[in-house]
């Protein structure tokens, strides 16, 4: 996947690592999700450390998205 971190869109919060594509979260430039927003979702499939986890739910949360995981 190639994507140009210029097109990366900055949130509210957490400016200085936690970034997002129209279909995708980014923490510390590491892909951890993927925004689905036909079905309003957002999907990860690994556990991460806390500071990655509050960026994936902060951006949940902005949304108004479900968080789903895929990992157990």
């Amino acid at each position: 996947m190639n994507i140009n971190i210029n097109e990366l869109n900055k949130m509210n919060r957490y400016k200085e690592n936690l970034l997002v594509s129209d279909n995708h979260i980014f923490s510390y430039l590491t892909q951890v999700a993927t925004i689905d927003h036909i079905n309003k979702t957002i999907t990860t499939n690994k556990y991460y450390s806390v500071t990655t986890s509050k960026h994936i739910n902060y951006v949940a949360n902005e949304y108004n998205y479900k968080l789903i995981k895929t990992y157990k």
